[in-house]
């Protein structure tokens, strides 16, 4: 160092940059406070504009992506028809303005849910008898509503026989009563003539609970055959003169594709899931035909006027059986759901408005746009007056007296 610089300074450095010019510096010298404290405040804003438009439903995607009315968000609860099942849990996959939990026990045990108050609606492929009125809950009105519209297969393995089977009324009656017990009974040879049939007993397959695909099977067979309405008649449960019991239709359709020669009847939809050869059934125009979308369609073209949805008779008698026509499958049916009229009324304090209102916007969406996903499984969309009259049926659904938005 020498003593020209004895304050060891290098003259060779370059000064200090001065105040105007002290911008350009390259950034990661600058002072980053101010920043990191502007950034925490913006931060801080927006998390208090989303939490605050989360707590008003600002963001919910159920009411601003998918025009969800009111008291969208709910969790519904139904149980009842195992026909139904497979829409039944196709809906509950598809709507997005809540959510629906279905239990397929079966018709009878549905409406006793209902009649117990642990599910928000029943359903049941039969209206209520007058001992299940009786058992409502005190002062309590049920609307029926039709769901959807299904064709009764009835399904067989019979070795070597593909489907297309022809059968009668004449003969399942004489099948289910025991009268015609081989494959080869000249009753079914008769309606089959180009059809090899073997000597096999005919194993028969009935369900064993409360059913209302037995109450649709065995008024059909009631229609077509005196002594089976003598003997045995209609009902949702029924005395079987002979066969094995299975529980729900996929016990039947199990039953039948796990057991040689065997017979039995479900919904057109398990059929074709669990691969199942299904007859086709002879209708009033004499013609044998195999159902599919079309042949039920016609049966539901042909729909009756409807009772009221709140009337506690009439509804044993709206039927789509034996419908008129060459190319109509003559056992379909209509599905129904049971609700009641004042849900306030009957749940009680366990009910409240927006849950009230979640349960008629389901109704309204599974019979308007629900009814979309019924062809895919081989059930067929309500007819237009049929929607209609549900529409008005679920607009009248209360709350305490207090009417509900339903869409």
């Amino acid at each position: 160092m020498s003593a020209n610089n004895a304050s060891g300074t290098d003259p060779n450095a370059a000064s200090p940059p001065s105040a105007s010019d002290r911008g350009h510096l390259p950034k990661q010298s600058m002072n980053r406070t101010p920043m990191y404290v502007a950034i925490i405040v913006i931060v801080v804003v927006i998390v208090g504009i989303v939490g605050a438009g989360a707590a008003l439903g600002w963001f919910s995607k159920s009411t601003s992506n998918n025009n969800c009315p009111a008291g969208s968000g709910q969790t519904i609860d139904a149980a009842g028809s195992t026909l139904a099942q497979p829409l039944m849990t196709l809906w509950s996959s598809e709507y997005t303005c809540g959510q629906m939990s279905y239990n397929s026990v079966g018709s009878g045990a549905g409406v006793t849910d209902l009649t117990q108050k642990t599910v928000d609606f029943g359903a049941s492929d039969a209206p209520l008898s007058s001992t299940q009125v009786s058992a409502l809950p005190a002062g309590s009105t049920v609307l029926t509503i039709p769901e959807l519209v299904a064709g009764v297969a009835i399904i067989y393995d019979v070795s070597g026989v593909a489907k297309g089977l022809n059968l009668s009324g004449a003969v399942l009656a004489g099948i289910y009563l025991g009268t015609i017990t081989t494959w080869n009974d000249p009753a079914i040879t008769a309606l089959n003539p180009a059809t090899k049939l073997p000597s096999a007993n005919i194993t028969v397959v009935e369900r064993a609970d409360s059913s209302g695909t037995t109450y649709v099977y065995t008024s059909w067979l009631s229609l077509e055959n005196s002594t089976w309405k003598t003997k045995v008649g209609a009902g949702t449960t029924v005395t079987w003169p002979v066969g094995l019991k299975e529980p729900g239709s996929l016990g039947v359709a199990g039953t039948v594709k796990s057991t040689p020669n065997s017979i039995g009847y479900a919904d057109v939809a398990y059929a074709i899931t669990n691969d199942l050869a299904y007859a086709a059934v002879q209708n009033p125009a004499s013609t044998y035909i195999l159902p599919n979308e079309t042949n039920i369609a016609s049966a539901a073209a042909q729909a009756p006027s409807l009772p009221a949805a709140n009337a506690e008779a009439g509804w044993d008698s709206v039927s789509l059986l034996n419908e008129p026509g060459s190319g109509t499958y003559p056992i379909a049916t209509f599905s129904y759901v049971m609700v009641y009229s004042d849900l306030g009324a009957v749940y009680g304090s366990s009910e409240s408005h927006p849950h009230a209102q979640g349960v008629v916007a389901f109704l309204w969406w599974a019979v308007t746009t629900g009814q979309s996903y019924s062809t895919g499984l081989s059930y067929v969309p309500l007819p237009p007056n049929i929607v209609s009259a549900d529409e008005t049926a679920i607009s009248s659904v209360l709350y305490n007296g207090q009417t509900l938005t339903s869409h």
